[in-house]
């Protein structure tokens, strides 16, 4: 267990390339791809693929589009408008604005709960401290971190999942039981009312 005492609720957010062991860095540690998996499918940590969303697949996580979606049409806020996107028709928002998304779903769903955003990522996101909620890591210092008991979450058991590398693209069939916090499920939260209503 983490020995940080809080009561934020943690939300997940992992980039894909050069981050997760699916397309680990040449020279540094990668986040085992069995991590993401089992926090996504094991736990009740929201878990979300906000840098290449062939994660989305290979971990069965949501990412982008179901964020988009959960604002659009579980929070009937219209569509959401990036500031930055790096295509005119918002097909792809650059990585701050998809984690703004990611972030803006949670406390618009929860007005009344603290949220601690944690992004694992290799570029450099750190600013976003600077905006709101969020702590960044790059890879190979979460995976530090989350051995060394100082991460937000618990490290997952060595047999949770596979943790080496699947196949880059492998967007078909996934080798592990489908136990996904799903985005239905995610919907089904959205919608639920606050203990603050209760």
């Amino acid at each position: 267990m983490s020995n940080h005492e809080t009561t934020e609720r943690i939300v997940l957010c992992f980039d894909r390339d050069y981050t997760v062991s699916v397309n680990p860095h040449p020279d540094e540690r990668a986040v085992p791809i069995g991590w993401v998996q089992w926090w996504g499918h094991c736990t009740d940590i929201p878990v979300w693929a906000t840098g290449n969303q062939h994660l989305r697949v290979e971990a069965e996580i949501p990412g982008i589009r179901e964020a988009e979606h959960a604002w659009e049409d579980y929070l009937d806020n219209g569509e959401y408008e990036y500031k930055n996107s790096q295509f005119e028709d918002y097909w792809k928002p650059r990585r701050r604005d998809g984690l703004r998304l990611v972030q803006d779903v949670y406390q618009e769903a929860f007005p009344d709960k603290d949220f601690q955003f944690v992004v694992v990522d290799d570029a450099d996101v750190s600013d976003l401290e600077d905006e709101g909620p969020w702590t960044h890591y790059l890879p190979w210092d979460f995976v530090e971190a989350v051995e060394s008991v100082e991460a937000e979450v618990e490290q997952p058991p060595s047999d949770a999942f596979r943790n080496e590398g699947i196949p880059f693209n492998s967007t078909d069939k996934p080798d592990f039981e489908i136990q996904q916090y799903t985005m239905a499920e995610i919907k089904n939260e959205l919608r639920s009312p606050t203990s603050s209503d209760e």
